[in-house]
């Protein structure tokens, strides 16, 4: 081709076609983990670490383009906290008991000190937990009152409430500067925010938040709107850095989480804003939205994004390739769907050519289409599975250009 990848990635997001049809998948930390012998402490806690794995695995699989998926690492949390070790990985031990369990094959986990139960950020013995949130919680710094522990891992997981670009600590552009660095222009370099409603979730837990929607909503969005502030802010600073897009993460706002209602009021506004302040930064924006999203494609499509990522088909999700590229198409790129569990993981050879076939069959028509799975790839997927799907594509695209 006479493109980069990078060019290749960057002109189907702006809803042409490069003939070349780029690919580029969200990986599980799980599965770089196991893929590229990265120490999980050092890539979960390092920036040279996560460097590596990333670099590793584009260049283990060929793909056209990097996600940062949560950029950044507090390297001092290292200092902080003693690592001691558990059944599933090496864990770091704070002073308040709390612990980062740094799984050998899956992401991190958590584990709360004693008198906090998580996810949720109310302290356990609390009646009401949404009304203890809604009489304690400090605005301007609405993690101050959650164990030491819980905060550094608030910043692992990519969530903050910054004001003003300078608030935002040098380590957050390490990895976006170094990876930027070692592509040189050639791959497309893809940065990520956490959506508004996942802080929501964070914050007040699945149950509490999903409650709260309905008892209190004022209070969801009184925390949206903080939220919003420094999602937006990440967002842009992310592309001025030289990001070309960021990824909207936002997994739990399918069917079988909120409602189209609730879809509606709790989702649309923030994403909007996040939308608007990304494109006109100059970068490109889309949605990660996992499950059933069939009865609100259109609302994500009125939220502004450039493009939208999953489309998880049945039965991980509801949505059909063809119908979404025939409405939605020429509006917004697609960046999927090949199902993760049942073709890339459980699938054997056949099927998996089978499907990526089909994928780009439907997906590439008109241009605005990069090859993906629809969710994350799954740590224990083979990886020969993930090489057969690029090398399908390739060689798609190579007819492609060849005819014309």
């Amino acid at each position: 081709m006479n493109m980069t990848p990078r060019e290749a990635v960057l002109t189907a997001m702006r809803l042409e076609d490069p003939g070349y049809i780029p690919v580029m998948s969200q990986l599980t930390i799980g599965h770089i983990l196991l893929n590229t012998g990265v120490d999980p402490i050092a890539f979960n806690f390092t920036n040279d670490g996560y460097v590596e794995g990333v670099l590793r695995i584009r260049a283990l699989y060929d793909f056209d383009g990097i996600l940062l998926h949560k950029p950044g690492r507090e390297e001092a949390v290292l200092t902080m906290a003693e690592v001691v070790e558990h059944e599933d990985g090496p864990a770091l031990l704070f002073p308040d008991g709390g612990k980062i369990i740094c799984q050998r094959n899956d992401d991190p986990k958590y584990e709360a000190p004693d008198g906090w139960q998580f996810p949720g950020a109310a302290p356990t013995d609390a009646a009401d937990p949404l009304e203890w949130l809604e009489e304690n919680l400090d605005w301007d710094n609405p993690i101050g009152h959650l164990p030491e522990s819980y905060q550094h891992w608030h910043i692992h997981k990519g969530l903050h409430f910054w004001t003003q670009p300078e608030q935002i600590p040098d380590y957050y552009y390490a990895t976006i500067d170094r990876v930027l660095a070692a592509c040189a222009g050639k791959y497309s370099v893809h940065g990520e925010v956490k959506a508004p409603s996942d802080y929501l979730l964070n914050m007040f837990g699945m149950e509490n938040a999903l409650m709260a929607m309905i008892l209190n909503p004022a209070l969801c969005h009184k925390l949206m709107e903080r939220a919003t502030e420094s999602i937006c802010l990440w967002a842009v600073e992310q592309v001025k850095r030289g990001c070309d897009a960021i990824k909207n993460s936002s997994p739990y706002a399918g069917g079988g989480f909120l409602s189209r209602e609730h879809y509606e009021e709790f989702v649309v506004p923030y994403e909007k804003r996040l939308a608007q302040a990304v494109r006109e930064a100059g970068g490109f924006i889309y949605t990660h939205t996992c499950g059933a999203i069939g009865d609100r494609l259109d609302l994500i499509v009125q939220s502004g994004v450039n493009g939208i990522e999953c489309l998880d088909p049945p039965p991980l999700g509801n949505t059909d390739l063809a119908e979404a590229k025939e409405q939605w198409g020429k509006q917004i790129f697609i960046k999927g769907n090949v199902d993760s569990v049942n073709v890339l993981l459980r699938g054997t050879p056949d099927l998996v050519q089978e499907d990526v076939r089909r994928r780009l069959e439907i997906g590439s028509v008109g241009g605005g289409y990069i090859m993906s799975t629809a969710c994350s790839i799954a740590p224990a997927v083979p990886p020969q599975h993930i090489k057969l799907m690029v090398a399908v594509t390739r060689e798609f695209s190579e007819k492609r250009l060849q005819t014309g």
